[in-house]
């Protein structure tokens, strides 16, 4: 039996697994160990790896590609599940089942995840490797997506009831919920509110904000995070919105690690300013909310438009 199979029986509370909860992760990470040391030769820096592992392309021409993807979603996926694991062990000094079994559903998630990644990694040297036998559907009804919808609605009025979302939807809700908080805060880094005599507003391509911010990047000063692989995130999003699919386990709890640089504020010395949106600093902001004003003239040529900034939300020097 390996280690996967044996973590997936332990969760599903098969009788004659004797192992415990502390030994079944440790050999599924030890097993997830062994598979890094064989296939991954050399570190990545983190544009590598957001570029491969949030890449939406369905096939690969080349076996360089599928290398590549593969083995950015391995280190990525050993990354996140050593980080489930210590939220799994918590105060203890090691991993409690009643512990392992609050988390089973992501657990079960990552063994899924990565069985084609594995697989395909592992037999290019060893054509008899299996990482488990089994599978798991990637689509969603559009019921189940409604029915998260519904639940997002009342869930005011039961605040103090045990009331939860279904794991599978509520994982591609919250891929939903980041792009929403990606663009509205490229939105209001830019601070300038559009709207004609009607109070409408004009109807912008996707990116219009960041796609400015990237070209004008002099006047903007990110402080925890690197701007430009926010795209391929975004991105990434998106696909997940118009095709509504089940990412794989450890790629939402990638991307929010990579994108709460640009949403949460900086410690600072206690004898020093602080700021909400000290995560952002920008430059001379009249001067770029013109430039914007300006970008926005030129690019959206029709119509006559009120154009008036705000507050941006970052820090102006």
């Amino acid at each position: 039996m390996t280690p996967a199979e044996t973590l997936l029986k332990k969760i599903d509370g098969h009788d004659k697994i004797r192992i415990s909860a502390e030994g079944a992760i440790t050999d599924f990470a030890n097993h997830l160990s062994w598979l890094m040391q064989r296939h991954v030769k050399k570190s990545y820096k983190k544009e590598y790896l957001v570029s491969w592992v949030f890449s939406t392309k369905q096939s690969f021409e080349k076996k360089s590609e599928a290398d590549g993807y593969c083995r950015a979603n391995l280190v990525v996926a050993k990354l996140c599940f050593d980080s489930l694991v210590n939220n799994i062990q918590g105060n203890h000094t090691k991993p409690q089942y009643k512990d392992l079994m609050r988390y089973h559903e992501l657990v079960r998630d990552f063994i899924h995840d990565l069985k084609p990644i594995a697989e395909y990694l592992e037999r290019q040297k060893n054509p008899t490797y299996t990482f488990f036998h089994g599978h798991k559907s990637y689509s969603v009804h559009t019921w189940e997506v409604f029915r998260i919808s519904q639940q997002l609605a009342v869930q005011s009025a039961f605040r103090n009831q045990y009331l939860h979302f279904d794991h599978k939807t509520a994982r591609i809700v919250s891929v939903f919920v980041l792009r929403q908080a990606l663009e509205a805060k490229f939105f209001r880094l830019v601070a300038v509110e559009i709207y004609n005599k009607t109070g409408d507003t004009p109807r912008l391509k996707h990116l219009f904000h960041y796609d400015f911010i990237e070209k004008n990047n002099s006047y903007f000063d990110f402080k925890a995070v690197t701007f430009l692989i926010l795209k391929k995130i975004y991105q990434w999003c998106n696909d997940i919105v118009h095709r509504v699919y089940l990412p794989l386990a450890w790629e939402v709890d990638y991307a929010q690690q990579i994108c709460q640089g640009l949403f949460f504020p900086l410690k600072t010395p206690a004898s020093t300013h602080w700021s909400i949106n000290n995560a952002v600093e920008i430059n001379k902001c009249d001067q770029m909310q013109s430039a914007f004003i300006d970008h926005f003239c030129s690019e959206y040529d029709h119509g006559i438009w009120a154009c008036e900034p705000i507050k941006p939300e970052a820090m102006c020097i």
